[in-house]
């Protein structure tokens, strides 16, 4: 059973699924997150593409695990991968994006408190670009990698479905495949026009800062609660 019945190739199946999928589901999915991050580094439009890729990136690189384990599991140690085993990690996931995307707004609100307040909008501008350009982001990257921890439900089922037929690596690709789809929904435009818009505020930078490592901390916690209860 193929998900797009109109191609056969199962690579280009997977590609086409995270196509589909990242511009109807994963853009409104993941943007409050990467949003809220964008605001709290007071990202510009570029630095807001930047940030976007560089989350992108991490939920690749964790589908490419997770497609990798798989297919390795299953290959090798005849591990039988089926939606109850894949479930019970989706719960685990669901708590370690939460506790990421928490600590990672604290952060974000701790570093905006001690900012220096003779420091203006200009000298704020500068310092975060030195933050951002001067060394890798691994924030945004630990975000994009623990969300991409919690498997969409098409990547699911490519991998139930490839597991039974193909070769270990199959499983990698196909998650790998699906994760660059994915990547290349809205999603990369509207985090660089979420830092174009809150860079026309830059007298209001510190408390947008704080605004966004806010929400964080409250998605964080509105998806463990709802992770523990449901």
């Amino acid at each position: 059973m193929s998900l797009l019945p109109g191609i056969p190739n199962p690579y280009l199946e997977a590609l086409a699924v995270g196509l589909l999928y990242g511009t109807v589901f994963c853009t409104s999915s993941c943007l409050p997150y990467l949003a809220s991050y964008i605001a709290g580094i007071g990202a510009d439009f570029r630095k807001g593409i930047t940030t976007t890729l560089v989350y992108n990136l991490g939920r690749v690189a964790s589908y490419a695990l997770i497609g990798g384990l798989i297919g390795i599991l299953s290959g090798v140690f005849q591990f039988v991968v089926d939606e109850s085993s894949l479930s019970a990690f989706q719960q685990y996931s669901s708590y370690a994006f939460s506790i990421v995307t928490i600590i990672i707004g604290i952060t974000i609100l701790l570093k905006s408190q001690s900012a220096s307040p003779d420091c203006n909008p200009e000298c704020t501008k500068n310092l975060e670009s030195k933050k951002i350009w001067g060394r890798f982001d691994l924030r945004a990257l630990s975000l994009g990698f623990s969300r991409g921890l919690i498997v969409c439900p098409p990547l699911v089922a490519l991998l139930l479905y490839s597991v039974p037929f193909g070769a270990p690596i199959d499983s990698f690709a196909v998650a790998v495949l699906f994760g660059l789809g994915t990547s290349l929904s809205p999603m990369l435009l509207l985090g660089g026009i979420t830092g174009w818009l809150l860079n026309k505020a830059p007298l209001f930078r510190k408390w947008l800062a704080i605004a966004g490592g806010g929400m964080l901390v409250m998605l964080g916690i509105l998806n463990l609660i709802s992770t523990v209860f449901l």
